[in-house]
């Protein structure tokens, strides 16, 4: 990471309301260049970093955040800090859209705490899921 590099996320850690604290810079870092790449995959010009930043936090960042600001999601991840969350949606979302590629990012946070949290949301999700399975 260059010092331009390290100063631009310093300034991203303040412009996503302090979700994120030094340590997940690495994990950032990746999530932006990986977001770059499949943009730029898609579209027949090439996108800067600046320009995936952004897109970064329009389309990815500000949709999950949204989604895993519901008190039911949080109450299902209570043991997850809300970078935690974020990068388990976040991951989680990457795995449905490959399923299907119109999956929301409400639809991910849900089915993640659903899945993978506790309380009463798991409990009303996984019997939702069994009697769409029958």
């Amino acid at each position: 990471m260059t010092a331009d590099n390290s100063l631009e996320m310093r300034t991203l850690l303040g412009h996503t309301g302090h979700v994120f604290s030094q340590k997940d810079i690495p994990r950032l870092e990746q999530q932006i260049s990986t977001h770059m790449y499949l943009v730029n995959q898609k579209i027949p010009w090439v996108i800067t970093r600046d320009d995936a930043i952004f897109s970064w936090q329009e389309n990815v960042f500000t949709p999950i955040m949204d989604a895993v600001s519901s008190w039911t999601i949080r109450k299902a991840c209570r043991n997850l800090s809300e970078a935690e969350l974020f990068f388990a949606v976040s991951d989680h979302w990457y795995y449905l859209l490959e399923t299907d590629n119109r999956t929301s990012a409400y639809e991910a946070a849900a089915d993640y705490a659903g899945t993978y949290g506790t309380g009463l949301f798991r409990l009303v999700h996984s019997a939702v899921n069994r009697r769409r399975a029958a």
